[in-house]
């Protein structure tokens, strides 16, 4: 018999709630909206610098389990030293998550993991922009 505490049924578990979310996406995930909100136009410091902007996006690392020896474990291990995953989220103005990617190593840079998102079909609408730090350098989305 599993204990519920076991990894492997951890894990199993956590795949399955996944596999349900991935199919509930379309319902769930609303997409950005195409217009200015009032917050933004009556705000005199966000206005009209951030009129076309329709939220952030940014990676952040969120730690990992990595059965195996080193080899295995190489690609995972963050540039603090710890194994983690790179998940890149985009909010909009209300920090509602409109698009998260999950999955890549820890030493992956963000300009790969952006690139497959947008492989993956991830975009602006014309004319609108998502604000990023550095690490995205001016990428076209």
């Amino acid at each position: 018999m599993k204990s519920f505490g076991s990894a492997d049924f951890i894990y199993k578990a956590v795949y399955k709630v996944l596999c349900g979310l991935v199919q509930l996406h379309k319902k769930v995930v609303k997409l950005p909206l195409n217009y200015t909100l009032d917050k933004v136009a009556d705000d005199p410091k966000r206005y009209p610098f951030f009129a076309d902007c329709i939220g952030a996006l940014n990676s952040t690392h969120l730690p990992v389990s990595i059965k195996g020896g080193y080899k295995r474990q190489a690609p995972w291990r963050s540039r603090k030293g710890g194994l983690t995953q790179n998940v890149l989220a985009a909010v909009d103005f209300k920090m509602n998550f409109i698009y998260v990617l999950a999955g890549w190593e820890g030493t992956a840079h963000n300009c790969r993991v952006i690139d497959l998102a947008k492989r993956k079909g991830f975009e602006a609408p014309l004319g609108r922009y998502y604000v990023a730090d550095a690490g995205y350098s001016n990428t076209q989305i």
